[in-house]
């Protein structure tokens, strides 16, 4: 058709057709590609966060995975770019049986400050219930809908329920680390075993790995956009409420404390960072949730409360602080759950590596926190440690105070690495060098309830099971 108009008009309608395209593409939107993520969900509230975002997908997703880069190369433009977008969103939701019983948020703007997020806290929810829920998107008040997503999430129930609970923990995956194109393998075999929550142990990502370092909170933002636009990461979260935990690699760098910096990037701007893209709560970093007659968890903060590592003292050296120790001290004693676990971003038994290792309570180096803590926990009954952080999948039994201790292992099998089956200790009760995940069921069945902790491959195959049988009344 072209070969019919002249030569000078041809070249005019070409130029006019590719700024029409452009024109469309980056015009005006308010989509999600970063979808929602559901967490610190009790019996009555929870959280949904959200990013509005410039397109519905992420941009040049050409990027590599399943291998680690060995340096950091300038690419223009980066892959898996997720832009944001000012505008404004709103919350439906309702009870997965009362269709008519839905409710509204009102309409609020995203933070560009925050990267152009919005968390919506909601209350007075119904307990032990499936809610489904819709988010609605526009540009601005006078603007129709742009774009919607949905998702669902069950409440904690009552502390009386003897219901069946089932949950998931995670740790360690790296973007590059990735198993699929799509994202990690372990997010859709996690489904399979329909955990009513997640606990991610930190190390969600990783600053101080390379394509890009995240030395700005610019490329700290942009590392969580690319991740969490992976399509088997955004369609688990909008099903699965988690509860988050932060590390050193998704605060800063390796083994930080308070007080460092990573090139531009700031201790507190790390901090800030975290709280920006998840539902990672404000007030109190740790705090404990109950999930029915039987069940009930502690989610500890490893980085907020630390010395250095540095420090030349070792009674003066500690992780948790001594406010969130008490805490912990008394909230066990409080508890009447059937089963506890405590979980944390970092080893408390281990064994953990002896080589260059002075970051968790396992490291020589934190040894005299580290026997006041195990010492606690061992001393409440039915008491067990849940914890990520390690590139290995483990169980152990501290020897001098009995307490048990299961590391998830991290989200790959190509994160695998750090420990070999020769370094296999008699405080080990099961060891392998893989990725996968950790699977915690707890029920009642006459009289007598019992907590199944499972060990998964990233595929979800059943790699270790233990099981612990408690009589109740």
């Amino acid at each position: 058709m072209l070969n019919s108009i002249p030569r000078k008009l041809s070249s005019i309608l070409v130029v006019t057709v590719l700024i029409s395209m452009i024109t469309q593409f980056n015009c005006s939107s308010a989509e999600f590609a970063n979808g929602i993520k559901i967490g610190e969900v009790s019996e009555t509230s929870a959280s949904v966060w959200t990013r509005l975002t410039k397109h519905p997908f992420p941009l040049y997703m050409e990027g590599s995975y399943n291998f680690y880069p060995k340096k950091d190369t300038p690419s223009s433009p980066q892959p898996w770019l997720v832009p944001g977008s000012e505008g404004e969103v709103q919350l439906h939701y309702w009870p997965s049986s009362q269709p008519d019983g839905i409710q509204k948020t009102a309409w609020t703007s995203v933070d560009s400050e925050k990267d152009f997020t919005h968390t919506f806290q909601i209350s007075k929810l119904k307990p032990g219930t499936t809610y489904l829920l819709e988010v609605k998107s526009r540009i601005n008040k006078g603007s129709e809908i742009s774009s919607n997503t949905q998702g669902t999430f069950v409440t904690a129930p009552l502390a009386s329920s003897t219901a069946p609970v089932t949950f998931n923990v995670t740790t360690c995956q790296g973007f590059h680390r990735r198993d699929t194109p799509d994202g990690h393998k372990i997010y859709k075999s996690m489904l399979e075993n329909s955990p009513a929550f997640l606990v991610h142990t930190g190390d969600v990502l990783y600053y101080d790995k390379p394509q890009p370092f995240a030395t700005t909170k610019a490329l700290a933002h942009y590392k969580w956009n690319r991740i969490y636009a992976l399509p088997l990461l955004k369609d688990f979260h909008k099903q699965v409420s988690c509860y988050y935990l932060k590390d050193d690699h998704d605060v800063l760098k390796n083994d930080c404390w308070p007080g460092q910096t990573y090139g531009e990037l700031t201790f507190a701007d790390g901090l800030q960072v975290y709280e920006d893209q998840t539902t990672f709560p404000e007030a109190q970093p740790y705090r404990t949730r109950r999930w029915g007659k039987n069940l009930q968890i502690w989610l500890m903060e490893g980085r907020d409360f630390r010395s250095s590592n540095k420090t030349k003292n070792p009674d003066k050296r500690t992780i948790w602080g001594e406010e969130q120790i008490q805490w912990l001290k008394q909230s066990l004693a409080e508890s009447d759950a059937t089963f506890k676990f405590v979980i944390s971003p970092t080893p408390i038994v281990g064994p953990d590596r002896t080589k260059g290792k002075n970051d968790n309570h396992a490291n020589a180096s934190h040894k005299v926190e580290g026997d006041v803590v195990r010492k606690l926990i061992s001393s409440s009954p039915n008491t067990y440690v849940l914890c990520g952080d390690r590139h290995w999948q483990y169980a152990s039994v501290d020897a001098a105070t009995g307490l048990r201790e299961f590391g998830c292992g991290p989200a790959s099998d190509i994160h695998a690495a750090g420990y070999t089956l020769k370094e296999r200790t008699e405080s080990h009760r099961y060891l392998k060098i893989c990725g996968g995940f950790l699977s915690v069921t707890v029920s009642e069945n006459a009289g007598k309830a019992q907590a199944k902790l499972q060990h998964h491959s990233v595929d979800g195959k059943v790699l270790n099971t233990e099981s612990f049988t408690q009589t109740v009344r």
